[in-house]
């Protein structure tokens, strides 16, 4: 039976615990408290977890209902048990509201995996338990069923690392299993550039609101998704200056307005109402996916008689097919670069967003010279 002594030679007047352990041997082990009350409800607990592990029946939970039992008669709050289930859906629910849709979709699809990858079992163990060779092995099964590398990548280090991460900060674990293991190789793929005289093909191919939207990419540089929304009131034809705010950085981009694009608004009526899409038939389209304007853009170039070569194949789901061209692929043009130039960044952190009045009163005279130099870099379209 445990019992507690005081060691005269302690100058705090710790109490020690004398207990049997699993094996039979006797263990003189410190309580470290000087209450006498708390000394004995440990040893006590420290008796009872050797006798269960004598008989062969103790487990790691009931550990944790033993040292529950204890801090409860001590008057103390019990150890939280987190199962790795019920705090990925929880960490997933609280991000709901915060998060685009597009970002929900892809963390949601991460934590998904993994669950399924652990089995029903494991997924009601402690976080805690979850170790790096967890994730190396739920890497390795991406891997196998032809998920590319830098999907692995996303999947794993970026939107799983980030709920263990917040376990981690809160003291729930004391390490992030995903932190401690290494991001995949990944192997760039060279994406292509439309020349000239391919978009003059797509713009002879293309319906009038595709024909507005590819030449302000190929002025721009803008993703798929910002030119298909874009609004009458982000243009100042006046002054050739287009400022929107991009949806995936959230960032404000200021760009000079191409005379190309410019004929092309010159022929489209003015809504009164300025809030309304230049593109109202691509305006809340799905991006990507069956249907998606992607494909659109895709059928687009084959019907203007594009090649597209195949850079890397999909892989029954698994996997996307990389293309050497697409929409994105405005964004490699000279054209784009010209917007990431030295100049047109320091114009755009000057900005004010919530300055008064209209676009022109927000850059100073300098400022519209230099993006005007910069559209004037620009070759016209072949008609």
């Amino acid at each position: 039976m445990a019992s507690i002594h005081r060691d005269p030679r302690s100058p705090q007047g710790v109490w020690y615990a004398a207990y049997s352990l699993a094996d039979g041997r006797r263990a003189f082990r410190s309580t470290r408290t000087a209450e006498r009350k708390r000394a004995r409800l440990i040893a006590q607990a420290w008796e009872a977890a050797e006798g269960e592990a004598r008989a062969g029946s103790l487990t790691r939970e009931r550990v944790i209902e033993i040292l529950n039992e204890t801090l409860a008669r001590a008057g103390l709050a019990p150890v939280e048990r987190i199962s790795v289930r019920s705090w990925l859906e929880g960490w997933l629910a609280s991000r709901r509201s915060h998060l685009k849709a597009s970002t929900f979709a892809a963390y949601s699809l991460s934590v998904r995996l993994f669950l399924a990858f652990l089995g029903s079992q494991r997924c009601a163990q402690p976080l805690e338990l979850v170790t790096e060779r967890d994730i190396e092995a739920f890497a390795q099964e991406l891997r196998s069923s032809g998920r590319s590398p830098a999907t692995i990548n996303n999947l794993v280090r970026l939107y799983l690392s980030l709920p263990f991460e917040r376990a981690r900060k809160l003291g729930k674990i004391r390490y992030n299993p995903v932190a401690v293991t290494a991001r995949e190789a990944v192997e760039p793929v060279r994406k292509e550039t439309f020349s000239p005289e391919q978009i003059a093909a797509l713009l002879k191919a293309a319906s009038l609101d595709w024909q507005g939207a590819i030449l302000f990419a190929y002025n721009t540089g803008a993703r798929l998704g910002d030119v298909a929304n874009l609004k009458w009131s982000a243009l100042d034809r006046e002054h050739g200056l287009v400022v929107f705010r991009q949806a995936k950085t959230s960032k404000e981009a200021v760009v000079g307005l191409h005379p190309d694009f410019l004929d092309w608004l010159a022929g489209q009526p003015v809504p009164f109402v300025r809030t309304q899409p230049v593109f109202p038939s691509l305006a809340g389209q799905h991006i990507n996916g069956t249907g998606g304007l992607s494909e659109a853009f895709s059928k687009l170039m084959e019907a203007a008689g594009i090649s597209n070569r195949l850079l890397r194949a999909g892989n029954a789901g698994k996997g996307r097919a990389v293309r050497a061209l697409s929409f994105h692929s405005f964004r490699h043009t000279a054209a784009s670069n010209v917007f990431n130039a030295a100049t047109l960044r320091e114009i755009t952190r000057r900005v004010t967003s919530h300055a008064p009045g209209g676009v022109l009163e927000r850059y100073i005279h300098e400022d519209l010279e230099a993006i005007r130099a910069a559209v004037a870099l620009i070759p016209r379209l072949p008609k």
